[in-house]
């Protein structure tokens, strides 16, 4: 039943229009009926049937007419009521005459108008029963093959053909256009409505719930909803709306594709499906809902099933064939609409997204940083952020063309999104520069992430030489302007070019000062001078293949050592750059010397032993009095044995001591002339074994603090006991 009542639907205006017009073809037939006994020759074999039937056919008329409210009525009452009077015609015609009754000229009223109201299969029914009808009399009166009845009977059969085709063709053409008319100004509508939310940027799922209300209130339903499809079982629930606010599943619930359900059949098809009785399918959205009618219509892009467009109603047989067609141009319209999205969000990501690393732009990160500094302003939270600067950029590209060049940047973008932490905005600003946006972090913080950072991608290597970095760290404790703190971080990055590269400096009032005009020439003489120290102590570097970038590890080793022991970032980087010195004074031994493979002399040991006393001189006026008293100490030892000046344990600096063991640590893991190369854990083991005469406890206790973290990358297991010849290899560490 519900099957036929789908397929006889009409519109509720087309039933209420067609009703009505119907029920005055009764209620005219009837009197009309009733007067064919006073008509002068008129054969009349029952009057008094002929008048009941004529009376019933005006009082349903009048009934249909001006009382019954057709687009409320069961929508089979209708149609009912047009084969009932086609009936009622031959059986009056039966009644009054047979083949010499003039009642079969009704069928050329309700032909046209039952071709025109009902859906095509019923209008042709009721016409192929019209001329059905017509023929009747040539079974049951005799007189029918008389008086040319047959040749009548034969051409009102082809002019009732000839009648209901065209209406019924006039009627599909009518309904083509307007259902285009209507489509059309609906889409119009949608689009107007969805190409602005788009042009606004506006959220997916509010341009979805627009497109969603525009159909539901064309079509007409109680619920209506965009689904995703998650694979060929699942979709998601990305859109809904309700009539009359009704409740409905959260967005984002999944919803199983049921085999042989509208939707299986919509995506099976690639066009529009109906289906009825939903809420007796548990697990789908008619069963949470409620409703008992559906139509599903896939949403096509390109050439794939991106999902589906649904409605759905608490009535039976509540859509018909014109709404699958309403539905599918909105469909449609929905895979236009999609695919313009996922093109904006192409440009929006082109527009906001570096090429060459990937990694957010210029434009990208100057809105991640306002709208962060926004957040932190709001939650009373520090944000730092770094600007970094990859080194000697131009004489990479210079050495090995663009193409290495670009190969540097990769890296060194790939290096600091491996080091940042999920919430935290790394980007290119351009060129060789990148800024790092820490969230919930102070400058100190920052610091140590920018160090490992740094360290990471110093492990890389172009046209042969190790890349390095300069960075620069400001926070809000200084603006929460972001102008002003994107100026403050490019001053400290500036000072870390200024002091020679490869380090990073944090902005404060002390390094603003510096480089405040008047102050300006101090500082870059200081720094044009230390960066020239940091040239020697490389040069000594590569007097020697095995001691190649030795000044670079025992800095970075030196500084690991001091973060596990507390320090703060500003007094490890002061540690790092007294590291990187240490061994300038060594320019004046000669390169036999330092690289002969068998044991020293004594007075070799002495000549090599003076090497300290000159990097003091050498750094004296650079650095400040800390860093040269840890240089002048970096070879001293707890049990007394160390020089120049023989210093016990309590009057070694502890950063002399962080110097000395990260020095003699690269010694054993890198190797010399004069011994051979060690793993990481018979070097570890040898510094256990030396707590208290070579290295002091402070500078132990923090190797083991390295190790239990991890970064020495020493396997689980016992230790091995040190070599004999431990000490003596180190009596000459850094040399």
């Amino acid at each position: 039943m519900q099957a036929l009542t789908q397929r006889l639907a009409m519109r509720p205006e087309d039933r209420r229009f067609g009703g009505r017009t119907g029920s005055a073809l009764w209620l005219v037939g009837g009197p009309v009926f009733a007067l064919f006994p006073l008509l002068l020759g008129h054969i009349d074999t029952h009057p008094l049937l002929t008048e009941l039937i004529a009376a019933g056919a005006f009082g349903w008329g009048l009934y249909g007419t001006l009382i019954c409210p057709w687009d409320r009525v069961d929508p089979l009452i209708s149609p009912i009521s047009a084969l009932i009077g086609f009936l009622m015609i031959a059986l009056g015609a039966y009644l009054s005459g047979g083949s010499r009754s003039p009642i079969w000229v009704c069928y050329y009223w309700a032909v046209p108008v039952s071709a025109f109201f009902y859906p095509r299969p019923f209008g042709v029914l009721l016409t192929a029963l019209a001329i059905g009808c017509q023929l009747l009399p040539l079974l049951y009166d005799p007189a029918a093959t008389q008086h040319g009845y047959v040749a009548i009977s034969m051409a009102a059969s082809v002019g009732y053909g000839v009648v209901g085709w065209s209406v019924l063709a006039g009627k599909e053409f009518y309904d083509r256009l307007r259902l285009r008319t209507e489509t059309f100004a609906a889409e119009q509508v949608a689009l107007r409505r969805a190409a602005s939310a788009v042009m606004r940027g506006e959220e997916r799922e509010r341009i979805y719930g627009l497109v969603t209300e525009e159909a539901a209130k064309l079509i007409g339903c109680d619920l209506a909803g965009i689904f995703q499809a998650v694979g060929p079982q699942q979709v998601r629930l990305l859109s809904s709306w309700a009539l009359n606010g009704q409740q409905t599943p959260p967005l984002g619930s999944l919803m199983p594709i049921v085999p042989g359900g509208p939707i299986a059949r919509a995506i099976e098809r690639r066009g529009a499906a109906r289906g009825a009785g939903l809420d007796q399918q548990a697990g789908t959205i008619g069963y949470m809902v409620g409703f008992v009618s559906s139509i599903v219509a896939p949403v096509i892009v390109g050439d794939s099933i991106w999902g589906v467009i649904g409605l759905g109603a608490h009535r039976d047989a509540a859509f018909d064939r014109f709404d699958e067609r309403r539905i599918e141009a909105f469909a449609e319209m929905l895979a236009n609409i999609i695919t313009s999205l996922e093109e904006r969000a192409r440009l929006e990501s082109d527009a906001l997204t570096d090429q060459l690393t990937g990694l957010p732009n210029h434009r990208a990160l100057h809105q991640r940083l306002a709208a962060e500094l926004a957040g932190a302003g709001r939650h009373g939270r520090q944000l730092a952020i770094a600007m970094i600067d990859l080194d000697n950029f131009k004489e990479i590209n210079d050495l090995g063309g663009h193409d290495r060049g670009d190969e540097a940047l990769r890296r060194v973008a790939m290096a600091l999104d491996t080091v940042s932490r999920t919430g935290d905005t790394v980007g290119r600003l351009g060129g060789d520069e990148f800024m790092w946006i820490l969230p919930d972090t102070d400058s100190h913080q920052a610091l140590g992430a920018i160090e490992r950072a740094r360290e990471l991608i110093g492990q890389n290597q172009i046209n042969g030489r190790r890349l390095t970095t300069s960075a620069g760290v400001c926070d809000t404790s200084s603006t929460s302007d972001p102008a002003e703190l994107v100026r403050r971080a490019d001053i400290a990055l500036y000072a870390s070019k200024a002091s020679g590269r490869d380090q990073a400096t944090l902005y404060d009032t002390e390094v603003a000062a510096a480089l405040e005009p008047g102050a300006r020439g101090a500082w870059i003489e200081r720094s044009q001078s230390l960066a020239g120290l940091r040239a020697l102590a490389r040069a000594v570097d590569a007097k020697d293949p095995a001691t190649s970038e030795h000044s670079e590890r025992v800095a970075s080793f030196a500084g690991r050592l001091a973060q596990v022991s507390g320090w703060p970032d500003d007094r490890i980087a002061r540690l790092r750059e007294a590291a990187l010195v240490h061994d300038v004074g060594k320019l004046a031994v000669p390169d036999a010397l330092l690289t002969k493979p068998g044991q020293l002399t004594e007075r070799e040991r002495l000549q090599i032993n003076e090497h300290v006393e000159l990097s003091v001189r050498i750094v004296g006026n650079i650095l400040s009095n800390e860093q040269v008293s840890w240089i002048h100490a970096h070879h001293e030892r707890p049990d007394g044995r160390g020089y120049p000046r023989s210093l016990g344990a309590a009057e070694i600096p502890e950063g002399a001591a962080l110097i000395s063991l990260a020095d003699a640590w690269d010694v054993m893991v890198a190797g010399r002339t004069y011994n051979r190369r060690k793993s990481l854990r018979e070097a570890y083991a040898e510094c256990l074994e030396l707590e208290g005469r070579q290295f002091l406890p402070v500078a132990v206790r923090a190797l083991r603090e390295l190790h239990a973290a991890g970064w020495l990358g020493l396997d689980a297991g016992p230790q091995p006991a040190a070599t004999a010849s431990a000490e003596q290899t180190l009596a000459r560490a850094g040399g």
